[in-house]
């Protein structure tokens, strides 16, 4: 039995991404990782969407720490 909580798609990445200093560079890895998981459809534009918008790293930052509250 594994006694590990399941970490949510996003919080696999987040640590990486809130390493990641460029928007040119985060938003290609998010939006890669996301399209490679098996997760609701309308999830998963959601987020796409989510990060496309991003115009700042701080954003993507915020809007990541955010989705991670809910």
């Amino acid at each position: 039995m594994n006694n590990y909580p399941i970490k949510s798609v996003l919080e696999q990445i987040t640590t990486k991404v809130f390493q990641m200093k460029d928007l040119s560079e985060a938003k290609p890895f998010i939006i890669e990782f996301i399209q490679d998981k098996d997760i609701n459809e309308k999830d998963k534009l959601s987020i796409i969407e989510e990060v496309e918008k991003s115009r700042s790293i701080i954003r993507l930052w915020e809007y990541l720490s955010n989705a991670l509250l809910k």
